[in-house]
């Protein structure tokens, strides 16, 4: 009999976070937010925080930009961006997903940091962004924040 209602549980149980839906935690000001609150205080500009890497880089910051990708397997990361500007927004380990359909602008909150990246992540990365990644040869450089948080401004 336990193992009958273990075996119930479990296949009733998501497998992985990502197949629960993105839902946020919050609503402010009619924007979304996801993962865990937003702090308070402004954001700097992704185009100028990258043009200062080392004032940012590795210290809990906010950074906003357009939204230029997301994640179309899971909604696990999005790319936060200013014309040709731009840095890779992970949610944690995967600790919370957005739509895939997200687009607009975005305020995150995380940790800038350089990532070297080898070809077969590089890869994965741009196969997960619905890419070729036969386009991808060799290692990769990136800035990425690991986000703890994350507000949507959608059609702004």
């Amino acid at each position: 009999m336990r193992l009958s209602v273990l075996a119930l549980c479990l296949a009733s149980a998501p497998l992985f976070a990502a197949d629960m839906p993105s839902k946020p935690i919050a609503v402010v000001d009619g924007q979304p937010v996801y993962g865990v609150d937003m702090p308070a205080g402004d954001a700097v500009d992704i185009k100028d925080a990258l043009a200062n890497v080392a004032q940012y880089a590795d210290k809990p910051s906010k950074f906003s930009g357009r939204v230029a990708q997301v994640c179309q397997t899971k909604g696990c990361w999005l790319v936060l961006a200013n014309g040709e500007t731009h840095a890779r927004v992970m949610f944690g380990k995967h600790d919370f997903y957005i739509p895939k359909d997200t687009s607009g602008n975005a305020v995150v909150y995380g940790t800038l940091t350089v990532k070297d990246l080898d070809e077969k992540t590089a890869k994965h990365l741009a196969e997960d962004a619905g890419k070729d990644p036969a386009t991808v040869t060799g290692p990769q450089v990136e800035y990425r924040i690991t986000a703890t948080s994350v507000m949507l401004q959608p059609g702004v």
